[in-house]
This record gives C-alpha cells, sequence and structure tokens, in this order.
C-alpha cells in the first residue's frame, strides 16, 4: 500500500470525488487554508493537501498498529450505509486475523448511530444496563431496543472498551466533546464544514461520497497489515538481540 500510495493520481482522487465539499457558505472559516477553491457554489479541497494527509497517516496508523494501540470506529453519517460499510470491514478483518492466527485485533467497537452520553466515563453502568436489557421482560419495548441499537458496535465483554483513539469518518460535537474531555485523542476525516480544533490529526476529504469511504477502509486494511508485519519484525529484531546476549555470555 506504502508504494500505492504514492502513486494515487489526481484522477483517482477525484474519481471517488475526494475533493468535494459543501457549500460555500457552510465552509468553517478555520478550513480555508484546506480549500482551493469554489465550483458551482461547492468548496474544493486542496487535492495536493489530501494526498499529504493521506501520506502523514498511514505512518501515524501504522506506528500505533505496530504498538498495539486500540481504535474505535466512529460514523454517524446517515446519508450513507455506515453500518453495513463498517461491518463489511469488520468481517473481513475478523477472517484475516482468523487466517493468520493473529493474537491481537485493534478495532474495539465502532458507532453509527446516536453516541450515548458518558460511555467513556460510565462505560461499566452501561454494561451493567445492556444485561438489564437482555434479561428485562420489557426488553422488547421500542426505548430499551433503541438504546440496544444504539451501543450494539460496543463490546462489552472487554475488561475496558475505551480505546487508545478515535478514528472519526463523522461525527457531531457531543461525540468529539466528550473524547477531548476524557483525554481520548481523535484522528478524523475533515469534510470543509467541520471545526479541525476538535482533532489531534486531520486527514482531508469528502464525508458524504460512498466511493471515498470505501477507499478509505481499503487504505486503513493495508495500514493493519503494514502494522502487524512492522510489529512482527520488532518481535524478531528483539529475539535477535536476546539470542546474541545469550550466546556473548556463554563465551
Amino acid at each position: 500500500m506504502q508504494k500505492n500510495l504514492y502513486n494515487i493520481s489526481v484522477e483517482h482522487l477525484i474519481k471517488i470525488r475526494s475533493h468535494l465539499g459543501h457549500k460555500k457558505n457552510d465552509l468553517n472559516p478555520k478550513n480555508t487554508s484546506n480549500i482551493y477553491g469554489f465550483r458551482h457554489n461547492i468548496s474544493i479541497h486542496n487535492i495536493d493537501q489530501i494526498w499529504k494527509s493521506y501520506k502523514y497517516l498511514f505512518h501515524s496508523l501504522t506506528e500505533n498498529i505496530s504498538k498495539r494501540n486500540s481504535f474505535f470506529l466512529v460514523g454517524t453519517n446517515k446519508n450513507l450505509p455506515m453500518d453495513l460499510l463498517i461491518k463489511n470491514f469488520l468481517e473481513k478483518e475478523k477472517n484475516t486475523k482468523n487466517e493468520n492466527n493473529y493474537k491481537s485485533f485493534y478495532i474495539t467497537g465502532y458507532i453509527v448511530d446516536k453516541w450515548v452520553k458518558g460511555w467513556f466515563s460510565n462505560w461499566k453502568i452501561l454494561r451493567n444496563f445492556m444485561e438489564f436489557i437482555k434479561t428485562s421482560p420489557k426488553k422488547h419495548k421500542k426505548r430499551y431496543q433503541k438504546y440496544a441499537n444504539y451501543l450494539k458496535g460496543i463490546d462489552f465483554s472487554q475488561k475496558n472498551p475505551v480505546p487508545d483513539f478515535l478514528l472519526v469518518l463523522h461525527a457531531d460535537k457531543n461525540i468529539l466533546k466528550e473524547s477531548m474531555d476524557f483525554q481520548v485523542p481523535i484522528i478524523g476525516l475533515i469534510d470543509s464544514n467541520v471545526d479541525p480544533d476538535f482533532f489531534l490529526y486531520k486527514f482531508l476529504g469528502n464525508q458524504d461520497s460512498l466511493e471515498n469511504i470505501d477507499f478509505f477502509f481499503e487504505f486503513i486494511d493495508e495500514v493493519i497489515k503494514e502494522g502487524r508485519l512492522k510489529e512482527q519484525q520488532m518481535f524478531f529484531f528483539y529475539l535477535l538481540l536476546k539470542l546474541k546476549k545469550n550466546i556473548n555470555k556463554k563465551n
């Protein structure tokens, strides 16, 4: 992917509509430097900056994966079938993990619907609530099913599902604010109307293009492969150092 990443063409970025933003009136003033211009009242992202942001993202995420840092996916865009896209991605990663006997999985869960406030700070209470929903005779009531649906992407069987960082494709301010308050770093896709101040690292592009989001999941798949490879290389490197040390002791 690293080689392919450097060979991403302007034509490909245009084809997946990564360069298209929102209407000019919706432009967040803090994103002015990322905008190349306007066409038919639509903001146009600077394609060179899109490519550079993906290049940096590749190296940053690869490093995180090699250190087994976990992340949580957030995609609350109602204009796209995010639930299906994320489930397909997770299923692919799960199969890859099983085929290669990987012992670690780096994605702790996902949110595609409404963010339930207090998830980071009160996840134990939410876990108990989910257990209550399962055992309660009222579990078929709409309000219980609604909350169960909101939390369906969270694996409460983990000791602590709070991730090392958030990977955001689309989110409202409640998600971003709670993450910042709880000091969970946020890496996010920035469209022209998004406030960039919430994000530790920003990569640019169109949040509403199905092709662009599809490309992003392919990108993350390659990042995980590269990160796992780097992790293995580091393991064998330290194993070799330990072996050399033992040999020197015997001599």
